[in-house]
């Protein structure tokens, strides 16, 4: 028994140390990192990118995270180390300063003389985001500031800033030039403006100064963004100034616009009006038109009537007169004759009317008493004169 008691004390013993010395005998290496162990006895270095177990063996390990982020924010926290949460101050080259946020998401290269390049330098993942990561971000949006001005960083080229700082970070520091300009202002004074610009190849591409760190680590970037530039307030104060003169530019635009536009439409109703009117004109006359084509025609056609009666009662009379001189050349026709026999025996009749006869006639026997009664008043002889002087009228 006391031998076993021994034992189990020996084995309790024995377990107890190898759990206290386990982290020194063997290492874990989890997925999207990778490791670098340096032998105790004879400082051999290995690395370790697989994920699993290893022997450490008491040698000294650093652990290296594949994909990370660095953030360069007031409130993005959430990656790196506290140094590297703090915004980058830069200034433009207008004098104007900012406090530049955002964030960088970084691939560090899989291949082992990198590794083992990144670990010689840095010797630690920390120093990497600190005093890699960080420091060349600095740089880049540094040298970016000094080509344009704060107000452009601002509107105009706010995405040609960004464009510039991360290629900056990948290739590394552009080949600037100096550039002077004269103008002269609205009050004829002359100002004196200097500009730093890119200095590119034949190739279009731009001269690279200073190669990145990037490109030596063979670093990757997965994700660049400026999330907000905050100026200080002598740009916010002139931005400002400027969105406002921006704004009423606009709706001075806008007015003048609304009134180039309230023109047209008063000139198109007035077209519009003019148009009726001229078209209300036009009716009128061609009524007055046609109204006067209409009594034209019609006068026309009454006169051609008047000239058509006219010649026809002149080709009836000269026909009357022709008929006439027939006649009288010829005597007189029947119903001429019958005229005046009728207007004659009317006129005879009116005279016998007026003939006062007696009321008693007493005829003799003898000789030489009249035995005709109209001998006896004389009224055959009356008659006889009549026929001759109708006679007379009918030669």
């Amino acid at each position: 028994m006391k031998k076993l008691l021994g034992l189990i004390v020996i084995i309790i013993i024995l377990g107890g140390v190898i759990f206290t010395f386990s982290s020194y005998l063997v290492a874990t290496n989890k997925a999207g990192y990778y490791q670098i162990k340096q032998a105790a006895v004879t400082g051999k270095i290995s690395i370790h990118d697989k994920p699993g177990m290893y022997g450490k063996l008491f040698g000294t390990i650093t652990t290296y995270q594949i994909s990370d982020m660095n953030y360069f924010s007031k409130s993005d926290l959430e990656g790196g180390s506290g140094e590297a949460a703090d915004t980058i101050q830069v200034r433009f080259n207008d004098g104007g300063t900012a406090d530049i946020s955002g964030s960088i998401k970084f691939r560090l290269s899989l291949k082992e003389e990198n590794q083992l390049l990144l670990h010689e330098d840095f010797k630690s993942y920390d120093k990497i985001q600190s005093d890699l990561i960080r420091q060349v971000i600095t740089e880049s949006l540094m040298q970016t500031a000094t080509l344009m001005k704060a107000e452009e960083s601002y509107s105009t080229r706010r995405s040609e800033f960004t464009a510039f700082a991360e290629e900056q970070i990948r290739r590394g520091i552009f080949e600037t030039v100096a550039e002077e300009r004269i103008y002269t202002n609205l009050e004829g004074k002359e100002f004196i403006e200097r500009s730093v610009k890119v200095k590119y190849d034949d190739a279009g591409n731009a001269v690279i100064r200073k190669v990145s760190p990037f490109v030596r680590y063979d670093i990757e970037i997965l994700q660049f963004v400026i999330k907000d530039i905050d100026f200080d307030a002598t740009i916010d104060s002139l931005i400002a100034k400027k969105k406002e003169a921006e704004q009423q530019k606009i709706v001075a635009q806008a007015n003048a616009e609304r009134a180039k536009q309230d023109a047209i439409t008063a000139e198109e109703q007035g077209k519009a009006q003019i148009a009726v009117a001229r078209a209300a004109e036009e009716v009128i006359k061609i009524k007055a038109v046609t109204q006067a084509e209409k009594e034209f025609a019609v006068s026309k056609l009454n006169r051609q009537k008047a000239e058509e009666d006219a010649a026809a009662n002149l080709i009836k009379r000269e026909a009357e007169a022709q008929g006439a001189a027939l006649l009288v050349k010829a005597g007189l026709a029947p119903l001429d004759k019958a005229e005046i026999e009728r207007e004659t025996a009317i006129g005879v009749a009116a005279e016998i009317a007026k003939i006062k006869l007696p009321e008693v006639m007493i005829f003799g026997s003898g000789e030489g008493s009249p035995t005709n009664p109209f001998d006896a008043i004389g009224l055959e002889a009356f008659m006889n004169i009549s026929e001759k002087i109708s006679a007379s009228k009918d030669q």
